[in-house]
Parts: C-alpha cells; sequence; structure tokens
C-alpha cells in the first residue's frame, strides 16, 4: 500500500510486467556490471509524465562485503545512482533523444533516507520530469524509491544534462 505521499502504489506495478529488461536499459545508460543499478523498467508513460523502475538487492551485491560486513546495507549512494539511471531514460524518452547520448547527472537535492536496505528487497522507483529542455538536453526529475509494499526508502531531485 503507497503512502499518501507516494507518487505510486506499488502494487499498481506488478515485477513481471517488465516494460524495458536491463539489456534495454543499457542502450540508453552507459553503465555496465557493478554500476548497472536497474533491473527493469516495469512502467513509463509520456503523457502522464510517470516512469516506474524496478531494483532487486541481491545476496552477493559487490558492497556487501564492505558496507558493513556485520550487517550490509544498500549504500545511499548506490540509491540515488539507481534513481539517475532511471531518470535518464525516462528523459531519453521524454526528450526524443539518440540512444547514444550519454546524461549525466549534474546535481542532487533534496535527498531524503528513509528506511535501510538489506539484501534480498526489492525496490521500486518512480518519478516525474519535472523541467527539461530538448534544446540544451537538460532534465529535472522529482523520484521516490520503495520497497513493493510501499515503504518509502529514498527520494531526491536529480538534474542531468548531455555530455
Amino acid at each position: 500500500m503507497a503512502k499518501p505521499d507516494s507518487i505510486i502504489n506499488p502494487a499498481d506495478y506488478p515485477l513481471d510486467n517488465i516494460l524495458f529488461d536491463a539489456e534495454e536499459c543499457m542502450r540508453r545508460n552507459p553503465q555496465r556490471f557493478e554500476f548497472l543499478q536497474l533491473t527493469s523498467i516495469l512502467h513509463m508513460d509520456l503523457e502522464s509524465n510517470l516512469i516506474v523502475g524496478h531494483r532487486h538487492i541481491g545476496d552477493d551485491e559487490f558492497w556487501m562485503r564492505g558496507h558493513l560486513p556485520s550487517r550490509p546495507l544498500f549504500p545511499g549512494v548506490l540509491m540515488i545512482e539507481c534513481m539517475a539511471q532511471i531518470a535518464s531514460i525516462h528523459a531519453h524518452h521524454e526528450l526524443n533523444l539518440e540512444e547514444e547520448v550519454f546524461m549525466g547527472f549534474g546535481a542532487v537535492d533534496g535527498v531524503r533516507f528513509r528506511k535501510p536496505v538489506e539484501p534480498n528487497t526489492d525496490l521500486i522507483v518512480a518519478g516525474k520530469i519535472i523541467r527539461a529542455s530538448a534544446r540544451i538536453p537538460y532534465f529535472k526529475w522529482e523520484g521516490q524509491m520503495m520497497t513493493v509494499a510501499g515503504e518509502p526508502v529514498c527520494q531526491a531531485t536529480i538534474t542531468g544534462a548531455a555530455f
């Protein structure tokens, strides 16, 4: 069940209803191996300005050995990276950019971490573009990360531009 200030109700976006898998995400984002932070895109509706993505946190993630050995927690910086990767895919479609255009992020604002994330957790990320320009190309995106049960994990505003 989504919280009252949530963009979406995660129950409306089943994890097996995939729009783009990780391979398709990599057509728009250059991150590979450990730094690919997306499992899939579940929904994108440009008319309603909404994208919904999925990130499965496995039990063999590269960061587990050192962040924190006695209680591994998904690092906040990787939560932000995951949100930035989803925002980049959203911007590619919204601005109708060529696949090879790299949208890097230049700012992150209003970050709030709400709940620690342990291994074997499925996360849903939902967001909306609040400002964009195809001429520059540039975007500002607001997003939320939550568990599939709707518990808030992280929120941020991501600003990105083409490199």
